[in-house]
């Protein structure tokens, strides 16, 4: 295993033009949607982990703190951010699978994305997909919407995407693109729209959306499993903690209204009329964080 600036890469040989998946939490994503994307994936394929990264190198550990758990024996055990690269065979695709999970780094970026970015160019992918979750005014009663974009005119063509024209501050997730291009990789983003309002850490609706979008984009079919069913759930707890409040059925209304419309702001009301996106559907943020289904 060659260990470089805290990189650890078990050698890989023979993988088929992999497609890759990229997901990473912080500025890309919204709550754990894109690693629970990810984590999906590895687990359906099997994947097998070549890369992994030592957290010392890339963490100011007092912004990204390592959390305390409980082992199957009661012990405490010490959890860091991680950072891994699985891949996998897929017989029935044209392409294997690579998939890379992590927590946005604190420091050294230019480091980071370099080090990953020669692991993946190494392997000759024919694709690089990166997956991002952001806030958007979209209702929870819709299905979430997924945009994808890439900077390629060809690649956006291929896939019926959007061209990428956005200018402004960015996350771990552009520094690597920029670092993959360098290298020649195609690269393309898939974004899903998660409700704004819903500030919770795992939303069913947005892994399913985006799993559904990557099926034909790998050509591999998606991991649904039982999520569907886990989406009816949630769906059910946001409605029942949302049930006999005016407020929040005149804001979810509004949302409904401008559903599918192509860059839609937050509906606002008169003064007063709407609750603001800090306070409304506090209850239902407490429900979904306290009453997940066991």
């Amino acid at each position: 295993m060659d260990a470089v600036d805290g990189f650890s890469i078990t050698p890989v040989s023979g993988l088929r033009a992999p497609v890759v998946i990229v997901g990473f939490t912080g500025w890309s994503d919204t709550g754990t949607v894109t690693q629970d994307t990810a984590r999906r994936l590895i687990e359906a394929h099997h994947a097998q982990r070549f890369l992994e990264v030592d957290p010392e190198e890339y963490y100011v550990f007092t912004d990204t703190r390592p959390t305390v758990r409980l082992d199957e024996e009661g012990m405490r055990a010490i959890e860091w951010a991680r950072n891994e690269a699985h891949y996998a065979r897929v017989p029935s695709s044209e392409h294997d699978l690579i998939v890379v999970t992590g927590v946005e780094p604190n420091l050294r970026w230019r480091t980071f994305s370099t080090r990953l970015a020669d692991a993946i160019a190494e392997h000759k992918p024919s694709l690089v997909c990166t997956l991002v979750a952001r806030p958007s005014a979209t209702p929870h009663t819709r299905p979430v919407p997924v945009n994808g974009s890439s900077a390629d005119p060809e690649l956006a063509a291929r896939y019926g995407l959007s061209r990428s024209m956005y200018q402004g501050p960015t996350g771990i997730v552009g520094v690597l693109h920029d670092a993959l291009r360098q290298r020649g990789v195609p690269l393309i983003s898939l974004a899903a729209g998660v409700p704004h309002y819903l500030n919770v850490d795992e939303n069913p609706a947005a892994t399913l959306a985006l799993l559904r979008a990557l099926e034909p984009i790998t050509g591999i079919p998606a991991p649904i499993g039982d999520l569907e069913a886990e989406v009816v759930r949630f769906v059910e707890r946001v409605e029942e903690a949302s049930r006999g409040d005016d407020q929040i059925g005149a804001y979810v209304k509004s949302l409904e209204e401008h559903y599918g419309e192509p860059d839609t702001e937050t509906p606002s009301g008169p003064e007063g009329e709407l609750p603001s996106a800090a306070d409304i559907l506090k209850d239902i943020e407490d429900l979904l964080r306290g009453g997940q289904d066991s």
